[in-house]
């Protein structure tokens, strides 16, 4: 499998720092010949949220949007990925599917994809194959064994996680990846192992289905980043924007969510430049 081509803009969130908390002002896109333009301030709220696994909460940023459900998009793969690990849909990274060759949004969904490809470039049309495979009652019964957010899949077993019936807070989204560091979810260690291991990105990088994507700058020696990226519209018709993960360096560790809530102006990657912004300034990156 080819990789994707990396993006010939990049994105930029500009950040401001009121009142103790971090916050999206406005976004500054560069184009590939250098042009710069700043947008208009981004609509909805943010939320960063930042655990030092064994110390405790580090950052909660700010505190009323860190409660508000709002649709996992694409976050939801990871604990769609550990059902089907569990419950014996797919058995490990490199269970695959084949492309079928209907028309997909983005030339990386365009091929055969196993777990780990599908995972890293965040391909839907793979895991609505899963969802198929699990079915609407083991769907709903990993969904309450999860404690994951509303814990409603109702509104369509293909979509109900892409801005349908299932929400989920950024507080709840912190609390399921604890969960998963700390081995505490009721699913098998083989499921927590392969699902760690998926979500591991490039250095100095995160991925998603539109290719490689600057983070943060140069990480420190040993950095190792897991993250999964989210984009879509909650059922409201807000832009939703995702960024949760883990960080370890040293003998430390780290979970954190970022979540952009906005309208149509709001970048793909808000979420993503909310988590590097936020994890430089406190000191994981």
């Amino acid at each position: 499998m080819t990789s994707t081509p990396r993006a010939a803009s990049v994105v930029l969130t500009l950040l401001v720092l009121t009142a103790g908390a971090l916050e999206i002002s406005a976004v500054r896109r560069v184009g590939a010949d250098g042009a710069q333009q700043t947008a208009a301030p981004l609509a909805g709220g943010s939320c960063f949220l930042l655990h030092e696994i064994g110390v405790g909460e580090v950052r909660r940023a700010p505190v009323e949007a860190c409660r508000t459900r709002v649709s996992p998009q694409s976050t939801f793969k990871v604990p769609h990925a550990l059902a089907a690990l569990d419950a014996g849909v797919i058995t490990g990274a490199d269970s695959s599917f084949a492309y079928d060759g209907s028309t997909q949004p983005f030339d990386a969904w365009r091929m055969d994809h196993t777990l780990a490809s599908a995972m890293r470039f965040s391909v839907v049309w793979w895991f609505q194959r899963v969802a198929e495979r699990l079915g609407a009652t083991r769907e709903r019964e990993y969904l309450r064994r999860f404690d994951y957010g509303n814990a409603d899949p109702s509104s369509g077993l293909t979509t109900f996680w892409l801005g349908g019936s299932l929400t989920i807070s950024p507080e709840e989204q912190a609390q399921f990846l604890l969960r998963l560091h700390g081995n505490k979810l009721p699913v098998t260690q083989h499921a927590i192992r392969t699902v760690r291991e998926v979500l591991v990105q490039p250095v100095g990088m995160v991925v998603n289905a539109t290719g490689e994507h600057p983070f943060g700058g140069a990480w420190p020696p040993g950095t190792v980043l897991s993250a999964k990226t989210g984009s879509g519209r909650d059922r409201s018709g807000s832009a939703v924007r995702w960024l949760v993960g883990h960080v370890s360096r040293g003998g430390r560790s780290w979970v954190f969510v970022s979540c952009v809530i906005g309208d149509d102006s709001t970048p793909p990657l808000a979420a993503v430049d909310l988590a590097a912004q936020a994890l430089r300034r406190d000191g994981v990156l």
